[in-house]
């Protein structure tokens, strides 16, 4: 009996296990998931520094300057130079953005600010003591959370923790995902077609999809032939060499669909057969020494859909992910569906913006249309479909 789509995810999220972590250079983990919280070591900056180039000065001058004080230059500061300098009354430094400030900096004048001349310059007003300095700490401060332990590593966060010197991040390792496609009619991509053969679609979007996810695609070498034991001699290689198996064709019940015989023949326990969703009735799950084999349609269509709601939030799951449910929101069909089912389905579709709180979903009628900039897929209920409907939709 089909059960739903909730309740495969839950299934599947159950009899998985979740990895183990390690340590990884700073520059190789994006999308990455974090598997501690993480605060930061230093402050940063470390020390004052000045925000712009200019002029440093003291608090005394500040607070008596007027239109014809003047101030000798007695130094320079760089930025990165580490020797401390002071300042005194009378005195100015010139800095640099960046720059390690004198001690006793009260403000800095920006150098389009004042008029320098002969080893002076003329500040001609006052300014608000900080000005222009960033105080220890300000970016960054000492202990401040940079990473919640299941958060995935964007360029931004990696920015924030190159802030802090940090070199290795720990993180849990990428599920490494087997990805099988039957079907004697298959042929790798740069091989000559024979009557009667198609190319080998499902392989290259599979390990897109995988890659996409956060996970490592290991490939077969081959399309598998409609073999029962050259499916289960394949099985037995994804399972030595990878924490799930993906299968696409060989769902169905014909004398050439053998990937649940060939589970029969295992000895594996299933898990579930049939989704009650279109696309779904033929797909399967089940559990082969711990891990996870699936069963897909062979359509690619099919398998794009069902990748994105059913396998990604395992294998978010799998890699302790926080965000890990797809982020489902209502919007409002541009247009009608050439065909309305009578049962729960997924469609594709493209977002239009039309301005907060109108934006729509243009369905997207075959699998050879593309959505030119924000992909959908739309959880229709069934009878669902028809123009103006408020329906349920994921962004991808």
């Amino acid at each position: 009996m089909a059960i739903s789509l909730e309740d495969a995810v839950a299934l599947g999220k159950k009899s998985v296990y979740q990895l183990d972590s390690e340590y990884v250079s700073i520059n190789e983990v994006v999308q990455r998931v974090s598997a501690q919280d993480f605060y930061a070591p230093i402050n940063v900056p470390d020390f004052e520094r000045s925000m712009v180039d200019g002029f440093a000065v003291c608090r005394e001058d500040l607070l008596d300057m007027d239109e014809g004080s003047s101030l000798r230059l007695v130094a320079q500061v760089m930025a990165g130079t580490s020797v401390l300098t002071s300042i005194g009354r009378g005195e100015t430094v010139r800095v640099m953005t960046g720059a390690l400030l004198p001690q006793g900096t009260a403000a800095v004048y920006k150098q389009e600010e004042v008029i320098e001349k002969d080893g002076l310059i003329y500040p001609g007003r006052k300014l608000k003591p900080g000005s222009n300095i960033e105080g220890q700490g300000s970016d960054i401060p000492l202990g401040f959370k940079l990473l919640q332990k299941g958060e995935s590593l964007d360029a931004d966060r990696i920015e924030r923790l190159a802030c802090c010197g940090v070199e290795k991040v720990l993180v849990y390792r990428r599920p490494r995902v087997y990805i099988i496609n039957t079907g004697s009619e298959l042929v790798l991509p740069g091989q000559p077609l024979q009557p009667g053969q198609i190319y080998h679609s499902n392989r290259s979007l599979l390990a897109a999809k995988v890659a996409r996810s956060g996970a490592t695609p290991v490939l077969a070498e081959l399309g598998t032939a409609d073999e029962e034991r050259l499916i289960t001699d394949e099985i037995r290689k994804g399972i030595s060499l990878a924490d799930m198996v993906l299968i696409s064709g060989g769902t169905g019940s014909g004398l050439a669909d053998l990937v649940q015989e060939s589970w029969r023949v295992l000895n594996a326990s299933l898990l579930f057969k049939g989704i009650d969703i279109i696309p779904g009735r033929s797909s399967a799950a089940a559990v082969y020494q711990g891990k996870l084999l699936y069963n897909l349609a062979g359509r690619p269509g099919a398998v794009s859909l069902l990748f994105e709601v059913l396998i990604k939030p395992v294998l978010l799951n799998m890699q302790g992910a926080i965000n890990q449910e797809p982020s489902w929101f209502e919007i409002t069909l541009e247009s009608s569906l050439d065909k309305i089912s009578n049962r729960r389905s997924l469609k594709r579709a493209e977002m239009v913006l039309l301005g907060p709180g109108k934006n729509q979903a243009r369905p997207l009628q075959d699998w050879n249309t593309f959505a030119q900039k924000l992909p959908l897929i739309l959880d229709l209920k069934a009878g669902q479909g028809k123009k103006g409907e408020v329906v349920r939709a994921l962004l991808i």
